[in-house]
């Protein structure tokens, strides 16, 4: 990778654009992060350096002067491409010109995005037949495969394919599976978020085996154990949720043995025993005594008999902010089936609480902030990610744990806990 980066005359006449610094690393603690790229302007403004990437993927790169970080712009960096990037300071994303095989697909993939969205917002907002909606779900799923033709050996070829794919659930299943076949004959592989949804899609449509044979064929088309990894975690988590926990145990014992010499896995293996251990479905919910916004005790005994989801969360969370109108809704409907909430403002000053509920009506019971331990809650329910919520039967025995997205699946497993007579609720 090389260019030449400049800065704005009117800011510095000078001529000399040494010592901006180019800089993009990978990991999210500081014993994980690795250095990507780094390289140093001379007076000139030009610069030269390898790009050291094992992974082909989008990547920030981090422009800084004297210390202070000026501009950040994110690039396709793949092994056996060659970039040109020349920008001028500060208007980096403004001025920036970007020559590259694999950043000029990526350039056309993000268009056609944008031009998709465009469409989603639409309809949501507006509407739009059902024939009319398939007509307009398979033309751009065409759309993203006529751009994977073009561009396949390249990272905007390999998104569009699996957007082209994903999309195509509930309208076309046929020719999803028949291109998800060309993709996996061509690159042995599939990007996480679409193998998630056929791992699903198989389990809905046919049975936990299925979904489970699926994620066996990935993982035995290579054996790049960094390429396993994943498919491995998704197995173990994938029978913990369907409460078959001899099993996930077992497995979890042969990935500590496989990733023994990874940190990172042996983490995730730890916060897995737990949640084995602890948490899993049919086990009961851990104790809990709280207090609510009126003063009222609320607590895992005196819900005892009652279906409940408790959901821990964050109340400045945009997600969380995202997915509120839904809990509202579900309280709505739900209520009606003896179905209780309780949320749990987890790190929530009361400044945040105040200005979260002045323009909200509170529908359910709302822990008060600062009542509590947030640290204790954390451990004692394993939270790695916020909002994560917790679906409990009319015995107090956990049914289904939901974090962040997979909100989008709480609606499911309410009709599971809700099938008891009413009289029982």
């Amino acid at each position: 990778m090389e260019g030449t980066i400049t800065v704005d005359p009117e800011l510095d006449s000078s001529g000399d654009y040494s010592g901006i610094e180019l800089l993009s690393t990978e990991g999210e603690f500081e014993e994980s992060i690795d250095t990507l790229f780094y390289a140093l302007t001379d007076t000139s403004g030009h610069y030269r350096a390898e790009v050291d990437v094992q992974e082909n993927s989008l990547y920030p790169v981090v422009l800084s002067r004297n210390g202070n970080r000026i501009g950040i712009i994110n690039l396709v960096f793949a092994r056996g491409d060659t970039i040109r990037f020349d920008a001028e300071l500060p208007a980096v994303n403004e001025t920036a010109v970007i020559q590259s095989r694999e950043n000029d697909a990526y350039a056309q993939y993000e268009r056609v995005q944008r031009s998709f969205n465009r469409v989603v917002n639409y309809v949501n907002s507006r509407g739009m037949s059902s024939d009319s909606l398939e007509a307009e779900i398979l033309k751009w799923s065409d759309l993203y495969w006529d751009l994977y033709n073009k561009n396949p050996e390249t990272l905007a070829g390999e998104r569009s394919a699996a957007t082209s794919v994903s999309i195509l659930q509930d309208w076309d299943n046929e020719t999803m599976l028949s291109r998800t076949d060309s993709l996996l004959a061509r690159y042995d592989r599939l990007p996480g978020g679409l193998r998630s949804q056929l791992t699903q899609f198989y389990a809905d449509r046919d049975s936990l085996e299925r979904s489970l044979v699926f994620l066996d064929d990935l993982s035995e088309r290579s054996t790049d154990l960094n390429i396993k990894l994943p498919i491995y975690r998704h197995k173990i988590e994938l029978l913990f949720d369907s409460a078959r926990t001899d099993q996930a145990q077992q497995l979890l014992q042969e990935f500590r043995e496989t990733y023994s010499n990874s940190n990172t896995a042996m983490e995730w293996a730890d916060r897995m025993r737990f949640d084995i251990e602890h948490l899993a479905p049919g086990n009961p919910i851990p104790e809990f005594e709280l207090t609510d916004t009126e003063g009222q005790t609320v607590s895992s005994e005196s819900l005892e008999g009652t279906p409940y989801m408790i959901e821990f969360t964050r109340l400045d969370s945009p997600l969380y902010l995202q997915q509120y109108d839904r809990v509202v809704a579900i309280h709505q409907i739900y209520r009606n089936f003896g179905l209780n909430i309780i949320t749990v403002p987890v790190h929530t000053s009361e400044t945040i609480f105040r200005a979260f509920f002045e323009e909200r009506n509170m529908f359910w019971n709302v822990v008060e902030p600062e009542s509590f331990s947030s640290e204790e809650f954390i451990e004692t329910y394993n939270l790695q990610q916020l909002p994560t919520r917790f679906l409990v039967d009319n015995k107090g025995s956990i049914s289904k744990r939901y974090t962040g997205t997979e909100f989008d699946r709480v609606v499911q497993g309410l009709q599971q806990i809700l099938t008891q007579d009413p009289t029982d609720l």
